[in-house]
């Protein structure tokens, strides 16, 4: 492009310029190149630019993005795959179909009212990391909170006084801030009131000893259920190599996640390569962890992928609060009752931390992306180069959406299995329970057999109160169907028995 523009501008100059001395010929020369070579880093810098993603603090298209703090509500939006360049060691299995360069993430809102304008995306790992560990370990978190003030639950339990004072001036200040925070609702500023700072009382320390937290630890060496998966699902997310298998051709499997073909939900897959970028269907996470056996703890790693399940349910059922309650107590002159602010949880900084808005992203980087893939010639098309720059990705993703572009999800849920538990219709059942309509038509049945059993309870006992009270003729028509206890045949023998005592009651008259 230098030579070419340089060129340019050696004809568009004047003669004059042509028939002055050398130096100056050079001089202008020089001028000119410099002029162009400064073009040329503009451009380059400009690019560069377009293709920059802004993060969460900084500035979009003019306006400012409020940092997110403790206040935000982490909710599942869709689930985004994009191919990426493939390897050409998998050329076979992609060509054939039983493999395909993927890799997945995550998009997201982080607030209740959030459009798509601020939806955010984050790799699908770490999403699914951070919500199922932050399930998982929530009774331990909890319990080491308790752990912080067992020596002031203890003085709680041994003085019924203790924090009386305390726990009253709490209670008015708690009092004082939902009014306050009331007021605020109506004027517009929902939740700016609320404290973050709660003083513990003799409620505290109940549930703590309830959950067993201040009990003594017995340390046998063995891994609670829950760290299991915690450590699991850490590993997965960065791609785990599972020990003790191999295939038929002495290859290894890896154990990653990736979007369902619902794209409501991310899935254990199976991947050829160690990044976890060629996702195969031949094979389900389930079978190979089950013939992976054990892992080195001893721990069965299908029992461990199976207990999964429940928190996988979860995950992308359910809203994440990102409030962080600080706890203190306020018996203690030396605690720190300030209000933090709003700050935020752990497991939403591992989500937010790295996540970026959709609609920040430069689409025309995609449009640019798409011309070079065209150009070269390519086995394989495919969206991106490196699956793993959310830069690029998030450019790409962009670019779909603006366009109206759905995305393609290579997981099949018939081939390589599933976690999740849906209803007909498809969608992701709430947690783990029994959909509505089934629990309806499940209590509807038991009070069925309720009426049934006491209408039959009923039935008997009126028969043998009529039976004594009555001197006519036999009834031997009647009792003939006794064992009959439909609330039909109920109605008929009440009416016999009133017809056969006014027809007795007439012919003695």
């Amino acid at each position: 492009k230098q030579r070419k523009l340089k060129a340019q501008v050696y004809h568009k100059l004047p003669s004059s310029h042509t028939a002055a001395s050398p130096t100056a010929y050079c001089l202008s020369i020089m001028k000119f190149n410099i002029i162009a070579l400064g073009g040329v880093l503009a451009s380059a810098n400009a690019h560069q630019l377009r293709t920059n993603v802004r993060k969460l603090d900084e500035a979009n298209n003019g306006a400012n993005r409020a940092e997110l703090d403790g206040t935000a509500n982490i909710s599942f939006a869709k689930c985004i795959e994009v191919t990426v360049q493939p390897d050409d060691n998998y050329a076979s299995n992609i060509q054939s179909g039983t493999a395909k360069p993927v890799k997945s993430y995550a998009a997201f809102y982080a607030n209740n009212d959030a459009d798509d304008s601020e939806m955010l995306m984050i790799s699908l790992g770490d999403y699914v990391a951070a919500k199922v560990q932050a399930s998982a370990m929530k009774s331990e978190k909890a319990c080491e909170v308790c752990r912080e003030f067992q020596d002031s639950c203890q003085n709680y339990n041994q003085n019924d006084n203790y924090g009386d004072e305390e726990e009253a001036d709490a209670d008015e200040e708690q009092e004082a801030d939902e009014e306050q925070e009331a007021d605020e609702a109506e004027d517009g500023n929902d939740g700016e009131g609320r404290k973050l700072a709660v003083a513990i009382d003799s409620d505290f320390c109940f549930e703590c000893e309830a959950n067993g937290c201040f009990a003594e630890e017995q340390n046998n060496g063995q891994v609670e259920p829950e760290q299991q998966l915690a450590q699991f699902i850490e590993q997965v997310s960065n791609c785990m190599q599972v020990g003790n298998y191999q295939d038929e051709n002495g290859n290894y499997a890896y154990i990653g996640l990736t979007c369902g073909s619902y794209g409501d939900a991310a899935e254990f897959a199976v991947f050829l390569d160690e990044d976890c970028t060629v996702e195969t269907n031949e094979k389900s996470a389930a079978t190979v962890l089950e013939a992976a056996g054990n892992n080195d703890q001893g721990v069965s790693m299908s029992q461990i992928y199976s207990f999964a399940s429940m928190y996988m349910q979860e995950a992308f059922t359910t809203t994440l609060s990102c409030e962080q309650v600080e706890y203190y107590d306020p018996n203690d002159e030396d605690a720190n009752a300030n209000d933090n602010g709003y700050e935020m949880s752990e497991a939403c900084g591992q989500i937010t931390d790295e996540a970026v808005y959709i609609a920040d992203c430069d689409e025309q980087n995609a449009n640019e992306e798409d011309e070079e893939n065209e150009e070269g010639e390519q086995w394989y098309e495919f969206d991106v180069q490196d699956g793993g720059d959310i830069d690029e990705v998030c450019a790409i993703v962009n670019y779909k959406m603006n366009a109206g572009e759905g995305f393609d999800y290579f997981y099949n849920e018939k081939k390589q299995g599933t976690s999740y538990k849906r209803t007909i219709t498809g969608s992701l059942k709430e947690g783990d329970g029994m959909s509505g309509w089934l629990i309806a038509l499940i209590v509807a049945f038991v009070t069925g057999l309720v009426m049934c059993f006491c209408c039959s309870m009923r039935n008997t006992k009126t028969k043998t109160q009529d039976s004594d009270d009555y001197y006519g003729e036999s009834l031997t028509e009647v009792s003939e169907a006794d064992t009959v206890t439909t609330t039909s045949y109920k109605y008929k023998v009440y009416f016999l028995l009133w017809w056969k005592k006014m027809k007795n009651k007439f012919s003695r008259n």
